[in-house]
């Protein structure tokens, strides 16, 4: 008997199971009927024992990592000298300009701004750069406030402000580990040890990061010591020219270049870029039944092809089933096909092109070029 055979018997032990199994021992010449004197007196202990039984059930359950939840997975996790990837705050750049249209000087660390809306997001200034623009972090946790760019109202007076913007995400926050993310990674076969710069010593680096969302190693890619790191951000795009020179100062900082200041090895000469943007324009005629409006439908195919796209990107760091060593991925005409048919309200649909081509696209990822797919224009004819 396995646990999750073992916690479904504790489960099939409910209060019925309880109850008839010691009514079985009563004499049958004795009235178990419910509301008689043996069924009142047995009902609160076979409600008890139920109770008992689940219990079991959970402990069963939260003992393992396959089934453990919350707190208890947290403590698996734990064993296994890892930790449930906590919530992150969207770090952003703002600008701050008088009435003339110049930029100020006045604003100071810890001065706060809002959002415009009904649900404002709330922001800190953490630094000022040279150039008088500002870099400010969300206060709340999470991916709320991956989204927004535009105005933003001071909550700091500041007499000298005419106006003040977010300009860039710089890099966007995570939400939680999920107890599915943090079970996956628990359970996940770990062929090679984390040591002495390896690749999975790098991967374990930007693992550490937090504004990382997932990275591509290319070891040795300009000659022996290099190393080349390819990052995209929480939202899985290319990251922004701070974030990669975040992690680069952090992993091998660029006045000390290969003496071992940072995460990297001593003569590890750490290169970290952002991917390159791989724009995928799709066209497709498809048939759409009469019951459905024409616009809504095509809106909705849009919305599944995109769907199709992030999981791509989810996907990217993906390495090559076949060899087992560097990334592969493609993106398949027959997929885009699929997520076009289990559309509701298409009945038909040619092959889709992609960049105008009858081909699946191969992407590209070598030491010079490593691309990250995102969708372009969709035009559906028909």
């Amino acid at each position: 008997m396995n646990p999750d055979e073992l916690a479904a018997s504790y489960m099939a032990e409910d209060f019925d199971y309880w109850l008839s199994l010691m009514l079985d021992n009563v004499p049958d010449d004795i009235d178990q009927r419910e509301g008689s004197i043996v069924y009142d007196a047995l009902a609160p202990a076979a409600m008890v024992m139920a109770q008992q039984s689940l219990d079991r059930a959970n402990i069963i359950k939260q003992t393992y990592i396959k089934t453990a939840q919350g707190a208890f997975l947290d403590y698996r996790a734990a064993e296994h000298g890892t930790a449930r990837y906590v919530a992150t705050q969207t770090e952003v750049k703002a600008k701050f300009l008088d009435s003339d249209g110049n930029p100020i000087n006045n604003v100071q660390m810890g001065d706060k701004f809002a959002s415009i809306g009904e649900t404002p997001i709330f922001y800190t200034v953490q630094k000022i750069n040279d150039d008088l623009t500002g870099e400010l972090t969300a206060d709340e946790l999470g991916t709320n406030a991956n989204s927004y760019l535009g105005q933003v109202l001071p909550v700091t007076s500041n007499d000298s402000l005419n106006w003040a913007e977010i300009t860039e995400i710089v890099a966007p926050a995570r939400d939680e580990e999920t107890d599915d993310h943090l079970r996956d990674r628990l359970l996940r076969a770990n062929d090679w040890i984390a040591y002495g710069g390896n690749i999975t010593d790098y991967l374990a680096m930007l693992n550490k990061i937090s504004e990382v969302g997932a990275g591509q190693v290319y070891p040795v890619w300009n000659g022996a010591g290099t190393v080349k790191l390819v990052i995209v951000d929480n939202n899985l795009m290319p990251a922004s020219a701070d974030l990669v020179k975040k992690v680069k100062n952090i992993i091998d900082p660029v006045d000390s270049e290969g003496n071992g200041y940072g995460l990297a090895p001593i003569d590890h000469q750490v290169t970290v870029v952002a991917p390159t943007l791989l724009t995928v324009n799709i066209s497709a005629t498809v048939n759409i039944d009469g019951n459905h409006g024409v616009d809504i439908v095509k809106s909705k195919i849009k919305m599944a092809i995109e769907a199709y796209f992030k999981l791509l990107r989810q996907t990217w760091k993906s390495v090559n089933p076949i060899t087992g060593r560097g990334y592969s991925q493609t993106i398949y005409r027959s997929k885009v096909l699929s997520q076009i048919m289990m559309t509701e309200g298409v009945v038909n649909s040619s092959v889709p092109k992609l960049n105008e081509t009858d081909q699946d696209i191969v992407l590209t990822f070598d030491n010079q070029t490593s691309q990250l797919p995102i969708l372009g224009e969709v035009v559906l004819d028909g």
